[in-house]
């Protein structure tokens, strides 16, 4: 197990270094919609869509995609709103109060969850690959530090009824690891430091909260696993819950604050 799981991180690892480092996006584009594709397609299981049901799911997600790619992302605030109204409002009253999702919202789950994501990722890697890549170093090194700090003196329990192994110590460990790498950032750039943490923290706290939100779906569907395509890892989803939590809201703040020149 523990053979096939590093087999593959290193094999996802290598994908995406050479995609993100081509200096032609096409490679890049491709692997974040085929991703995509992937999520989308996992959404359908863990939301437990059927027939005409998951048509509409289709339908609508794909219309969305093509969209937005068709207007060569010209337009993206539109959906970075659906995006932020999302994961700060919904979320959260979901994460509390558990209730049954209705069918309307399931069916346009894709264009609210992933597809924002997409958008999200691909405006920003155009943008700034630097800035990109500090987003994704800070969601690894938060889910690492995460699991890493709970497991060494995680005693107290996040939240139990929907994920029993994430617990406040794990969750101290991953602010606690992103500010000091956000600080020795500031050693090799030439960046406002306070700017910095203060994306360190939100990088976090909304990458936790994807985190748990995934946690909820899957209890929900009584699974253990979002999929099974990635090797001893899981589904596609499994691994960028806390991505497709922070890119979008980050990506929406990065349009309206001008905050691109201050970081890098």
């Amino acid at each position: 197990m523990l053979k096939e799981r590093v087999i593959s991180a290193l094999t996802l690892l290598s994908i995406f270094t050479i995609a993100f480092l081509m200096s032609e996006p096409w490679f890049f584009i491709l692997l974040a919609s085929i991703i995509s594709i992937a999520a989308l397609d996992e959404l359908t299981h863990l939301l437990k869509l059927r027939g005409p049901e998951k048509i509409f799911y289709w339908f609508f997600s794909l219309a969305t995609f093509v969209y937005f790619y068709r207007l060569n992302f010209i337009d993206i605030e539109s959906i970075l709103y659906v995006a932020l109204f999302f994961w700060l409002l919904f979320v959260p009253l979901h994460l509390r109060h558990k209730f049954k999702l209705p069918i309307v919202a399931k069916v346009l789950f894709g264009s609210i969850l992933i597809l924002p994501l997409w958008i999200a990722v691909i405006s920003l890697f155009t943008l700034n690959k630097p800035l990109l890549l500090f987003i994704f170093l800070s969601i690894f090194i938060a889910d690492i530090s995460a699991y890493f700090f709970g497991k060494k003196f995680g005693k107290h329990k996040l939240m139990k009824d929907v994920s029993p192994g994430k617990t406040i110590e794990g969750a101290i460990g991953a602010f606690f690891s992103n500010i000091i790498f956000s600080i020795i950032l500031t050693l090799f750039f030439d960046t406002n430091i306070w700017v910095l943490i203060f994306a360190s923290v939100l990088i976090t706290l909304l990458s936790i909260v994807g985190d748990l939100y995934e946690s909820l779906l899957k209890r929900i569907a009584a699974v253990k696993d979002s999929g099974k395509i990635i090797p001893g890892h899981g589904g596609v989803l499994d691994r960028i819950d806390g991505i497709c939590s922070v890119i979008p809201v980050f990506a929406f703040l990065i349009s309206y604050s001008h905050i691109v020149g201050v970081i890098f």
